[in-house]
């Protein structure tokens, strides 16, 4: 079992990976005519950057990535947390 829960702590972890990413992705492409900075910036730090977009499509998209990447994040935390119980306790 724990080794079970070490998978499903990957799996999440690689989903949070995909979130972060799609979430700069979005990110960058809802700033067109933004400067070379504040578009690095944009990518680096979207979820401090929810402010900048204007539009709802936008902000949906993007805070749809973030509510995903915090899940994926939460799963992740409780499943390594599960695998190291269980490791713990076969022994």
């Amino acid at each position: 079992m724990a080794n079970a829960a070490a998978v499903i702590t990957w799996i999440a972890l690689a989903g949070a990976l995909a979130s972060f990413i799609a979430g700069a992705v979005f990110s960058a492409r809802a700033l067109p005519r933004a400067d070379l900075r504040l578009r690095v910036l944009a990518i680096v730090a979207w979820p401090f950057a929810l402010a900048w977009f204007r539009t709802a499509e936008q902000s949906a998209r993007i805070n749809k990535a973030l509510v995903a990447f915090i899940a994926c994040l939460m799963i992740a935390a409780a499943a390594w947390s599960a695998a190291a119980n269980l490791h713990r306790l076969a022994r």
